[in-house]
């Protein structure tokens, strides 16, 4: 039987280029968020309250891979005082 990081190798290799590429840039927002987070000495709890929103949303922002939508970007942006991507 082969060993977990093998299984876990095959199953990533099995991921469309596309998936591949979402969750990579899902990851790159979330840094970005803690980057500017940390910097801006903010929590999330400062985050939710500057977003009107839950801290449980933002909790889902901010950690695993959100399926984040152009307007919660942009909301997050407004929120934050910086860009969180650049086109």
């Amino acid at each position: 039987m082969r060993n977990k990081q093998e299984w876990f190798n095959g199953k990533v290799a099995a991921v469309s280029p596309e998936i591949k590429t979402e969750l990579q840039l899902s990851a790159s927002i979330i840094a970005r968020i803690d980057t500017i987070l940390k910097e801006k000495n903010m929590s999330q709890r400062d985050l939710a309250r500057k977003l009107g929103k839950s801290e449980a949303v933002v909790s889902r922002w901010t950690t695993g891979f959100p399926n984040l939508t152009l307007r919660s970007i942009a909301q997050l942006s407004v929120a934050l005082g910086e860009p969180l991507i650049k086109v």
